[in-house]
């Protein structure tokens, strides 16, 4: 599918606030290969639930759907579907159904140190796996993971594509493109410090390192095309640097124009870490397909951004997990209220200390001008609070909203000292709270849900395949013991998961636990 026809599609599928909509009012939909599918043998059906389809609709009540093989069948009322032949049945009364879930932004490949590496590497494609199983067992049916190791991505992918392993989908992009890999300047903003990072840094490059930044439009469409022969699904951009306090830029636009077209040329989708104004300015200017938390830069995001976005030919990946929920109360919780603690603000209240007193000072002298690395630093003390408010902005625009984490394994548990301390990005969990995020930031909890699955399987390009319940489409549900619509954070008590038509056993994963244990 080229880009011009992404883009129509998007415009065609959104409203004001950059949600997906119906096109259709009937909840029985048929699609390319819909006629195939409704020639397979009935082997699931789900009846007596509410369907909530993903188009951003109304709900379906006392609704029923057919699954054959992989694929949904047909849709429709209780009563009027003929399901006695179906191999399997499913009682849906007072449940409620959803499509799965799409994070588009984990890295279940990447750990955190160099111990975690040198323990851990010849067993990421298990940890990569695991991963995918955890987000699974929370109803997350495909992840798109935006940076890690190359290899055991691909083998993880492919393993699950195959059946030989159980979980969510995977595509990923591997490196982002530009940076040097995990233990870098433009990551870690230092030096590998071992001839080991040195060696885990080419395992994610491949060539596609920060020196691509000395190489000419021409060779730079050379790198991207070797890059791509690997096998990777999509191709992510460091436009600027993983510290998004630091706006400096990877590429010029020139090049990032050099890379998008490449990639486009290859029926790929392109996105981009973007966090400064300009940088995401040059993303839109150059056609990317996705933005990565474009909501997160070290200031204040711009109107003139806000503008571009609300054309609605971007998709915004929000991290809302991260500021919103737990996270938020935790980040308020560490922040003092304006003056307190604030010395400057003390002396200003008192004209002459007591000089008996224990806050005695010896000087009345003139606070000075504060430096730009005094402004830097105050910008950064209220960078959680400016992320937050660009995200409101954000959800305000056209821009097609989809949920994203950093979802991630992290430290490894035997060499934590807090291995069970509640974090932000774990996996599975963390999508939940992106979701959820949504609605705290604005969305309705349907707009939450469209953005969750539908806008998800627009930024994997596979919109004719899934994102919805509809005829042809495929068998990727959720189904909730209460309804999400009334309140989002049902999502998180999950019945059921289907996936590719049959039902996961949830208690069973991770079936091959490495990074935690079966009760995750």
């Amino acid at each position: 599918m080229n880009q011009e026809r992404i883009a129509e599609m998007a415009k065609s599928m959104i409203d004001g606030r950059g949600v997906a909509v119906a096109i259709c009012a009937t909840f029985v939909l048929l699609v390319p290969g819909a006629a195939m599918s409704q020639q397979e043998p009935c082997s699931l059906a789900v009846t007596g639930v509410t369907i909530i389809d993903g188009n951003g609709g109304r709900a379906l009540r006392n609704g029923a759907v057919k699954i054959g093989g992989e694929r949904i069948l047909e849709i429709g009322k209780t009563g009027d579907l003929d399901v006695r032949a179906c191999a399997e049945k499913i009682n849906g009364r007072g449940k409620y159904l959803t499509p799965g879930f799409v994070d588009t932004n984990v890295h279940v490949s990447m750990l955190s140190r160099q111990i975690d590496y040198a323990r851990y590497f010849d067993r990421l494609k298990e940890i990569a796996i695991e991963g995918a199983q955890i987000h699974l067992k929370y109803g997350v049916t495909t992840i798109r993971d935006s940076y890690g190791v190359l290899e055991p991505l691909r083998e993880a992918r492919d393993a699950i594509k195959s059946g030989e392993a159980v979980g969510a989908d995977i595509v990923f992009a591997g490196n982002i493109v530009g940076w040097g890999g995990h233990f870098s300047e433009t990551f870690r903003s230092r030096k590998p410090e071992s001839y080991f990072e040195e060696w885990v840094n080419d395992q994610i490059t491949h060539g596609t390192g920060h020196d691509l930044g000395w190489k000419s439009p021409e060779e730079l469409r050379q790198a991207m095309n070797d890059y791509m022969d690997l096998g990777v699904n999509f191709v992510k951009v460091g436009l600027s640097d993983h510290d998004h306090n630091m706006p400096r830029l990877t590429f010029s636009l020139r090049q990032l124009e050099a890379i998008v077209e490449t990639v486009h040329a290859r029926g790929l989708p392109v996105e981009v870490h973007a966090t400064s104004p300009e940088s995401m300015m040059m993303a839109m200017q150059a056609g990317v397909d996705l933005i990565q938390h474009p909501e997160v830069m070290g200031v204040p995001i711009t109107d003139e951004v806000l503008q571009e976005l609300d054309k609605g030919e971007t998709i915004c990946s929000l991290h809302g997990n991260n500021y919103t929920g737990k996270a938020w109360e935790m980040v308020k919780s560490e922040t003092p209220e304006k003056g307190d603690d604030d010395e400057k603000g003390k002396a200003e209240k008192k004209k002459k200390a007591d000089p008996y007193s224990r806050d005695a000072v010896l000087r009345d002298w003139p606070v000075p001008e504060p430096t730009t690395a005094a402004r830097q630093k105050e910008l950064k003390e209220k960078n959680p609070f400016t992320i937050r408010e660009n995200a409101e902005k954000i959800v305000e625009t056209n821009c097609i909203i989809t949920t994203a984490t950093d979802n991630a394994p992290g430290m490894s548990p035997e060499f934590s000292r807090t291995p069970n301390k509640w974090r932000a990005r774990q996996l599975g969990l963390g999508t939940i709270a992106s979701i959820e995020a949504l609605v705290e930031l604005g969305l309705t909890p349907d707009q939450a849900i469209v953005a969750a699955t539908k806008n998800g399987a627009i930024a994997l390009r596979r919109i004719d395949e899934l994102g919805t319940i509809e005829a042809g489409k495929q068998a990727d549900m959720v189904m909730f013991d209460k309804n999400p619509l009334k309140d989002i954070s049902n999502i998180r008590r999950v019945n059921a998961v289907i996936k590719k038509g049959k039902i996961v056993d949830r208690e069973a994963l991770p079936d091959n636990p490495v990074y935690f244990g079966p009760k995750n």
